[in-house]
């Protein structure tokens, strides 16, 4: 969730009886120029996640959103997700009522403008942080409350409103608390981060979650925090946990979500499309 992280995500389509599971690779337009989204398309690359920056006046973060639809559209990728921006104050959770409000006015006004992009989900973080204990659980009220309101503003603009998994004292760094935030909505879904679990198995956590899984962001790490590094270099069992996702019927993007010089775009091809083979000779 770091902010130096590059938001990828990429969808490739998949090998043999999984085509009905998963649909694939992406990679971010947050920082990527046409040309670097042309690359990613002639790798195999297929969808993209767009970053909403959250930063400057609406009128310039509706732009550069424009902007990297366009590009895509040039590219012959197309839009999976928008990650709705974050920050320490633009927290759904805030104990402050009122900057609470504030916040989730200007998140109304950021759907809208991905209402203009097209996506199939939205992107959310429950929290920021530091969290401290003490206020844990009135946080964990005041994110359940924002998400009731920006549920609707999803619904609006036709797209699932996915919450994510986060590190360290963020909400929803497990999947108990992840799915309590969610269980008064059985249309919001989780959006699976696979680096950011530090005190939970992964293959525990698709398996509590199971279908409400609806995409994920896929990279791989020490377990110590969160890394965002090409999977293979850390310690996560990929097969393991890409046959856990298809057990689960895990139906989304196959999204990495990479720090920028992590892979090429046909080296994240090619570890998913090794998956998904090797999971289909197993069936």
């Amino acid at each position: 969730m770091k902010k130096r992280i590059l938001f990828t995500a990429a969808a490739l389509v998949c090998a043999a009886n999984l085509t009905a599971q998963c649909l694939g690779v992406g990679s971010s337009t947050s920082s990527m120029s046409p040309e670097e989204m042309a690359a990613a398309a002639k790798a195999g690359v297929e969808y993209v996640e767009i970053g909403i920056s959250g930063r400057g006046t609406v009128a310039e973060i509706r732009e550069k959103a424009l902007h990297a639809k366009r590009m895509a559209d040039e590219a012959g990728l197309k839009v999976w997700s928008c990650h709705l921006p974050f920050s320490r104050k633009l927290d759904i959770s805030v104990l402050n009522d009122s900057a609470r409000m504030a916040n989730l006015e200007f998140l109304t006004e950021m759907i809208a403008i991905c209402g203009e992009v097209g996506p199939e989900k939205l992107v959310l973080h429950p929290s920021s942080e530091p969290i401290a204990d003490g206020e844990r659980e009135q946080r964990i009220r005041n994110s359940i409350a924002s998400i009731g309101i920006l549920r609707r503003e999803a619904a609006r603009i036709g797209a699932q409103l996915c919450i994510e998994d986060l590190p360290r004292t963020c909400l929803g760094r497990n999947s108990a608390e992840l799915l309590r935030i969610i269980a008064p909505y059985p249309e919001v879904k989780i959006c699976f981060d696979t680096n950011h679990l530090l005190s939970e198995d992964l293959l525990h956590f698709v398996e509590a979650c199971g279908d409400r899984i609806a995409t994920v962001h896929v990279s791989d790490y020490d377990m110590v925090d969160e890394r965002h590094w090409l999977p293979g270099k850390g310690k996560i069992d990929w097969p393991a946990l890409y046959g856990a996702l298809m057990k689960a019927g895990y139906k989304g993007v196959f999204m990495y979500e990479l720090k920028r010089g992590e892979g090429s775009f046909g080296e994240m091809v090619a570890i998913y499309e090794k998956l998904a083979s090797d999971a289909a000779k197993l069936e």
